[in-house]
């Protein structure tokens, strides 16, 4: 949904937020840990670029900026947690998946049913979640 036309950027909208969210990554506030899964990910839901905010993103993950982490999925104790105490989406253990590991990890989300996990998460994994809205 970052890939919009930046005409469409007002301050403080969901365009600007998800938008800013990635500037941040782009001019290193934040670095940006994926893996595999996410990049196919990204890569199949943005053919083309529409601003130069999801271009450099794009440039970015193939620099040494970015941290690409192997492993796609939760390990079998780390599933079972994430599923059964959190409650965080079976289909979505890659997005926690990439960010175990890393300095005081975020995650980036746009759908509330992951910022519902969000205190969870952080008391079980020591990630915390933070709901773009």
């Amino acid at each position: 949904m970052a890939n919009g036309d930046l005409a469409g950027r007002r301050q403080g909208n969901l365009l600007d937020r998800r938008l800013g969210a990635i500037e941040q990554v782009v001019t290193g506030v934040r670095r940006l840990r994926y893996n595999p899964k996410l990049l196919s990910e990204y890569q199949r839901l943005i053919r083309d670029y529409r601003n130069d905010v999801v271009e450099l993103l794009f440039i970015l993950l193939d620099s040494d900026r970015a941290i690409l982490v192997r492993r796609n999925k939760l390990s079998r104790q780390n599933y079972a947690t994430a599923i059964t105490r959190c409650r965080w989406p079976s289909h979505d253990q890659h997005l926690l998946a990439a960010a175990l590991g890393g300095v005081d990890p975020v995650i980036v989300v746009t759908e509330s049913h992951h910022s519902r996990c969000a205190q969870s998460i952080l008391a079980h994994f020591a990630v915390h979640v933070e709901h773009l809205g």
